[in-house]
C-alpha cells in the first residue's frame, strides 16, 4: 500500500493536471504549492476517463429519457458540452501551434507568434476545420457512445508517451508544460498508453482497438512533423495533439 505522502502527491498531481486539462475549479493551494517535477501519466488518464464518461452519459441521455432528437442536433450539443468542459484550452493550443508552425519565420519569431493572443488566418481556418471534423465525427462514429468515451481517454492517455518520444530529439524547455509532460520515466507513460489501447479494444471491439493503435502512430508522426516547424515542446503542442487526437479518432470510427 502506498504511503500517505505518496497518495497526497498523486492527488496534487491529479488536481494540477485537472487545472491544465479542464476548466473545473481546483483548490488554490494546488497552484500555491511547488510545481511538480512531472505531471504524471495516470492523472491524465483518469481525467480522460472522467471526461469520456461524462460525454458518453450525455450522449445516452436522450435515449434514457425517451427524448429523441435529430442526430445532427445531438452532435452539435455534445460538441458544445465538450468545449465547455475543457474551456477551449486545447483549441487555443491547436490554433497557436499551427499559427506558429506554418509561419516561414525564425524560431524566435515563431515563439512570439505562438504567445500572441491574436489569431491569424491559419489559426482561424484550423479551428473551423477541426470543429467541423469533430462535429462530423460525433455524427457518424460507430459505436457512438464508445467513440465519445474513448476519444478524450486516448488523446490524454497517449500524451505523456508521445511527449517522451518527441523529447528524445528535442528536449522541452525547463519550467513549461512540455517539460512536465516529458519529465517522467518510461514506465508510467507506456503503461497508460497500453491501458488506453486495451480500453479501446474493450469498449470499441477490434475496430476501436486498431483505430487506437493507428491514432497513436499518426499522432507521433504528425507531432514530429509539427515539432520540426515549431519553437519546441510546449503546452500548446499538447493542446494540438489532444484536439487532433480526439477528432482523428472519431473520424477513424466514422469510416
Amino acid at each position: 500500500m502506498s504511503s500517505p505522502e505518496g497518495r497526497d502527491r498523486f492527488r496534487d498531481r491529479l488536481l494540477f493536471a485537472l487545472s491544465f486539462m479542464t476548466r473545473f475549479p481546483v483548490p488554490s493551494r494546488v497552484h500555491e504549492a511547488e510545481m511538480p517535477s512531472f505531471l504524471g501519466a495516470f492523472p491524465l488518464l483518469i481525467i480522460g476517463l472522467f471526461l469520456g464518461g461524462v460525454l458518453a452519459a450525455a450522449d445516452w441521455l436522450p435515449v434514457v429519457l425517451s427524448w429523441p432528437m435529430p442526430p445532427f442536433l445531438t452532435a452539435f450539443l455534445l460538441l458544445g458540452l465538450w468545449i465547455f468542459l475543457t474551456g477551449a484550452l486545447h483549441l487555443d493550443g491547436l490554433a497557436d501551434t499551427l499559427e506558429s508552425a506554418l509561419a516561414p519565420v525564425s524560431p524566435e519569431e515563431k515563439r512570439r507568434i505562438r504567445k500572441d493572443p491574436r489569431k491569424g488566418v491559419y489559426a482561424i481556418v484550423a479551428l473551423n476545420l477541426l470543429l467541423l471534423g469533430k462535429w462530423i465525427g460525433l455524427l457518424l462514429a460507430t459505436p457512438g457512445p464508445a467513440a465519445v468515451f474513448l476519444a478524450p481517454l486516448l488523446s490524454r492517455g497517449f500524451l505523456p508517451l508521445l511527449f517522451r518520444l518527441l523529447s528524445r530529439g528535442r528536449p522541452a524547455p525547463e519550467g513549461g508544460l512540455g517539460a512536465l509532460l516529458s519529465g517522467s520515466g518510461w514506465g508510467a507513460p507506456l503503461a497508460a498508453a497500453i491501458l488506453g489501447i486495451l480500453a479501446a479494444f474493450g469498449a470499441g471491439g477490434i475496430r476501436g482497438g486498431v483505430s487506437a493503435m493507428i491514432l497513436f502512430s499518426g499522432l507521433l508522426l504528425v507531432g514530429s512533423g509539427v515539432l520540426k516547424r515549431s519553437d519546441g515542446l510546449s503546452g500548446d503542442l499538447a493542446g494540438f495533439l489532444v484536439e487532433g487526437g480526439e477528432t482523428a479518432f472519431l473520424l477513424l470510427l466514422s469510416l
